[in-house]
């Protein structure tokens, strides 16, 4: 008896996003690590390449930050154009991303998430012999941030963050704080202190203009003087490194 086991439309953004994390098995690239979205233009193109063997369908939608949520639900001030096709193996394909309209804050950036699920088509027919096999959808979800007319100097955000060493329900804590319009994106980030270095524990981002805390592994009590280790990754997904004096030091 032939068995087929196939991870589909249905549940994909739970199932997808599971296997997210197996990306050097995928099949079609999304080309940037991160999509700028600038306020004032109508829309960006986003291009999709299929480096596999077999063609795919792909289905692609834009989140508000639940990577749950399955593209029937979600509502955000984004359309995509077109957000089902077919890409043969070797091809590439331009995707549109419209701005639908929608009241965005205009004093600072603003994040959503393009999620691009890559569905593999079924084997020939005889290819495999034993004509069991498993076939999973692979989702690529990367960022796609609104910047509104005018921010023109992002580079400057990393240069502007404050630093400090807080304690918090028991935990000392690593706090920054963002008086810029722009997303900070952190790759590695830790704090070196007494002749020591503690890392910070997950440490995505800070938004604009708020306070964000970060656990910091194996401090134990305050410390005095210190620098905070971090690096950043910029528009292009390159990443840059700085350090940072602890406030009052």
């Amino acid at each position: 008896m032939k068995m087929m086991i196939r991870i589909g439309l249905s549940g994909l953004a739970v199932a997808s996003s599971l296997l997210s994390s197996v990306s050097a098995d995928a099949r079609v690239i999304v080309h940037g690590t991160r999509q700028i979205f600038p306020g004032g233009q109508q829309e960006i193109t986003v291009r999709t390449e299929n480096v596999g063997q077999q063609a795919s369908l792909i289905q692609a939608w834009v989140d508000d930050g639940d990577k749950n949520a399955s593209p029937e639900t979600v509502q955000t001030p984004f359309m995509l154009r077109p957000p089902i096709y077919r890409l043969d193996a070797g091809k590439s394909q331009a995707m549109r991303v419209a701005f639908s309209g929608g009241e965005l804050p205009q004093d600072r950036e603003s994040i959503y998430w393009l999620n691009i699920l890559d569905i593999p088509s079924s084997p020939e027919a005889g290819s495999i012999p034993t004509g069991n096999y498993i076939q999973f959808s692979l989702r690529t979800r990367i960022k796609l941030i609104y910047r509104p007319k005018g921010l023109n100097s992002p580079a400057v955000a990393p240069q502007n963050l404050q630093w400090s060493v807080v304690e918090h329900g028991g935990q000392w804590r690593l706090q920054v704080n963002n008086p810029t319009p722009y997303y900070v994106h952190f790759s590695a980030l830790a704090l070196r202190a007494q002749g020591k270095e503690f890392p910070a524990a997950d440490f995505p981002m800070v938004a604009p203009m708020s306070d964000q805390s970060y656990i910091l592994e194996g401090l134990q009590g305050p410390i005095s003087g210190g620098n905070v280790l971090f690096q950043y990754i910029n528009d292009q997904g390159g990443i840059a490194a700085r350090s940072a004096p602890i406030a009052g030091t």
